[in-house]
């Protein structure tokens, strides 16, 4: 069965007790591949390491959805070795918003050229923070089904307005566990976010990293 197909029927019974993160079928998604209605057209093989988990969609101040889509990779004991996140976020009908910026810094991913940011985010304090953002909430769903997360992640972060009119927006993450590399507390020179980013050498080896783990088998 199709994961899009089980979402339509198990988000009618997470929206009654979860109204916060329900099920999207906003995306086409068989498997490990997804098909993303991009311009172009973009199709995504997720390396088969990992495994597909259901969708969620989250609201977004108002004035977006964002469709997420997770593919974990989990130790024997659930604990989270590396994540796949594909973000596909669009404006709601009415609202006056475009996404609107350069592919810059820019990184090429297939055919296209994509803003890159690679960085160690601390997850736990941003979930903390802000329970009902995008972190907050990937992580309660992750925590719901009976994941151990990282307090810190490695992260690469690729994304592109995805249509001419900016109406929608992908973005697609890969993550790995960065606990182990930092002692406990506050991440040393991280910015205003906990964020702290990557030196040059560190940015590219986690961008090839992104591009084993994350193939665009079409882009047209």
């Amino acid at each position: 069965m199709r994961i899009r197909h089980l979402a339509s029927v198990l988000g009618i019974f997470l929206a009654a007790g979860q109204p916060r993160i329900a099920m999207s079928a906003v995306l086409e998604q068989d498997g490990l591949t997804l098909r993303i209605p991009a311009s172009p057209a973009l199709v995504l093989q997720i390396d088969a390491a990992f495994k597909p988990l259901l969708p969620l969609r989250i609201p977004i101040a108002g004035k977006t959805t964002a469709d997420r889509r997770i593919f974990v990779d989990a130790d024997a004991k659930s604990s989270i070795r590396r994540l796949v996140i594909v973000q596909y976020e669009t404006v709601n009908p009415g609202v006056k918003f475009s996404f609107v910026y350069p592919a810059s810094p820019p990184a090429e991913f297939g055919a296209q050229t994509f803003q890159f940011y690679a960085y160690v985010h601390d997850d736990e304090r941003a979930a903390v923070k802000s329970p009902d953002a995008e972190a907050g909430l990937t992580r309660a769903f992750l925590v719901e089904q009976g994941f151990r997360v990282p307090r810190l992640f490695r992260l690469a972060r690729l994304a592109r307005v995805a249509d001419r009119d900016g109406q929608s927006e992908v973005i697609v993450f890969y993550i790995e566990n960065a606990d182990a590399d930092f002692a406990p507390g506050p991440l040393p020179g991280a910015d205003e976010d906990g964020d702290l980013a990557l030196d040059a050498a560190s940015k590219q080896a986690i961008l090839e990293r992104l591009k084993s783990a994350v193939h665009p088998v079409s882009q047209r």
